[in-house]
């Protein structure tokens, strides 16, 4: 009889203690930790091991993604914009993204993430990765609000009635409502900050990317992805849609970028980043970045420019 109870016992305990274990391994297999590397910067050739996290952080089938900031000494504001646009993502897909640091963090990042803060432990979530101090756009429509807030900024470097900027910021927003993140519950995200007399802006939207959205098409598929891109740029691809008159918005964006009525001009999407250098593109490959990223700034001297432009144009009425 006491042979038995101890059995008995020995048996519940191990069926406990089996339980618990099965829990952690549960619990450890639904916890994601990825350290981001030192440099987490996506306009720059070593944009590789960044963008190898991004896609870990959205593809892995853990519930939850713990980034860890520890090693990380360069994370300027693009790079966050970038993250809180891919954690969207993760969350549309059942995930929950933190930012943590495993030990201090660096004052670049703390500056980013925490205005006049300081080093130390922390773990924040975004609404998707909330708080931080950068005021980010995110919408999932074209809204007034937002061009208002980029003549905002232009009147404060000096520059009124910048039409074209407008245009360009109301095309690329189009085109990621179209091609990008049609029919997925996620938004397109935007910043626009003045530092020392000029204006840098920064798109992204975590869609398809434009090359697999023309491959989707059944367009471009025997070209490289850099070529593809130079040629809808160029306007020799034409829309995705295939519809007559559409497609006109990234060769309006290259015209303004071959004028100069923009400057440093960073173009991101899928294996292809494209940057405009010295009169020219120039073009290097990385890990798939499934999206696409815009960045370019604006300074008295296009506008100049671009009033210049128009002189010649005979378009004197618009100014």
């Amino acid at each position: 009889m006491d042979m038995t109870v101890t059995i008995a016992t020995i048996i519940a305990v191990l069926t406990v203690v089996s339980f618990m274990l099965a829990m952690h391994v549960f619990k450890t297999r639904n916890v994601k930790n990825i350290t981001l590397p030192m440099l987490c910067l996506i306009e720059y050739k070593f944009s590789g091991p960044f963008i190898k996290c991004l896609r870990r952080m959205v593809r892995t089938r853990s519930r939850e993604v713990n980034l860890d900031l520890c090693k990380v000494l360069h994370f300027p504001y693009e790079t966050y914009l970038v993250i809180c646009a891919q954690a969207e993502k993760a969350k549309d897909l059942g995930k929950n993204v933190f930012l943590c640091s495993s030990g201090s963090l660096s004052p670049a990042v703390a500056r980013t993430l925490m205005p006049g803060g300081s080093g130390g432990n922390m773990r924040t979530f975004h609404q998707h990765v909330t708080g931080g101090a950068a005021a980010f756009i995110q919408h999932s429509q074209i809204t007034p609000g937002l061009v208002n807030s980029v003549e905002k900024e232009l009147k404060r470097i000096g520059i009124r009635d910048y039409y074209e900027i407008n245009t360009m910021v109301t095309e690329i927003i189009g085109n990621a409502l179209e091609h990008g993140i049609r029919d997925q519950n996620i938004n397109w995200w935007m910043y626009h900050r003045v530092e020392r007399g000029v204006l840098k802006l920064v798109f992204v939207d975590m869609g398809m990317g434009i090359v697999k959205s023309y491959h989707n098409a059944g367009l471009g598929r025997f070209t490289s992805d850099d070529r593809l891109v130079r040629n809808a740029l160029d306007g020799k691809v034409g829309s995705s849609t295939k519809k007559p008159n559409r497609g006109k918005g990234l060769p309006q964006m290259d015209h303004m970028v071959r004028k100069n009525f923009i400057s440093n001009f960073i173009l991101i999407t899928n294996t292809v980043t494209l940057r405009y250098t010295n009169g020219r593109y120039v073009s290097f490959r990385h890990p798939d970045f499934i999206g696409t990223y815009i960045s370019w700034t604006v300074n008295k001297e296009n506008f100049s420019k671009w009033q210049t432009y128009l002189t010649s144009q005979g378009n004197m009425a618009v100014l």
